[in-house]
């Protein structure tokens, strides 16, 4: 998410997310006595970041994470992602990158989140903690909020860069920012839950490749958690996304519109 975006879409790009893109939801939380540790695995393809393509060779992407939410207001956790490749020859053959967050529930429907990110792409990796204009790390501030508790099935996120390699032209600082709305509707009799979102990079942005605004992330998530057995259930999504924006394929022409899937397989 990143700099890896840069030049990636400038060079053959077309598509990683939960970045699967999934909702940053404001979920409910755990009595404050309470400490909950969860752990899964995600395996995506293509994977899509706020309708950026990270990888444009089709390669499967593995994405574990992990998280500890320690009262009813903390919760820290560690996410990764992974096409298991190294190329070091090709920009849009390799993408790796391991995120770290820490969130904090302000209320029933507001959470804000800081994450940061650290990435790799083509065997390219950055100094830890480097924020400057060679970095391949950058952290986002976001506010995210969620209103089912309400009994209003709206989501709403605003993110925006505050460190890492995030500069406009002049050199200075450009705190990127994308903002995005969903909708919720289940259908029960189906077992599936649809989501339609629209998200938006608000401004010019070399970080998101984009000029001026831009709606890069588009689309209709339907999920599903398909029942094996009493104690096996398997979540599995699928996802139309539609860029404005657009990323280039392998073949060098701009995609606009993506199909993409996946499933979850929890650890704890």
């Amino acid at each position: 998410m990143k700099k890896a975006v840069i030049i990636l879409a400038l060079v053959l790009t077309s598509t990683l997310t939960f970045a699967q893109d999934a909702p940053l939801e404001v979920a409910p939380v755990p009595p404050s006595s309470a400490v909950k540790f969860a752990a899964a695995v995600d395996v995506v393809l293509p994977y899509l970041w706020r309708g950026i393509a990270l990888n444009s060779t089709g390669k499967v992407a593995f994405q574990p994470y992990a998280s500890l939410t320690i009262s009813d207001k903390f919760t820290f956790g560690v996410w990764g992602t992974t096409n298991l490749s190294n190329d070091a020859k090709e920009f849009n053959k390799s993408y790796n990158e391991f995120d770290w967050y820490a969130s904090y529930q302000t209320c029933s429907i507001a959470k804000i989140l800081v994450s940061d990110y650290y990435f790799d792409f083509a065997g390219a990796r950055g100094k830890y903690f480097n924020y400057d204009n060679t970095s391949t790390q950058a952290i986002d501030l976001s506010l995210l909020l969620n209103f089912a508790s309400k009994g209003v099935p709206l989501d709403f996120q605003w993110n925006t860069l505050i460190a890492g390699n995030d500069f406009n032209n002049s050199g200075s600082r450009n705190y990127s920012s994308y903002a995005e709305m969903g909708y919720t509707q289940s259908i029960a009799s189906a077992g599936i839950d649809l989501r339609a979102f629209a998200g938006a990079v608000v401004k010019s942005s070399i970080y998101y490749v984009t000029d001026g605004f831009k709606f890069t992330n588009v689309g209709l998530n339907a999920a599903k958690s398909i029942k094996f057995s009493e104690s096996f259930s398997l979540p599995v999504f699928l996802r139309y996304t539609y860029n404005d924006n657009g990323n280039f394929n392998t073949s060098g022409h701009l995609k606009r519109n993506f199909i993409s899937g996946g499933m979850t397989f929890t650890i704890k």
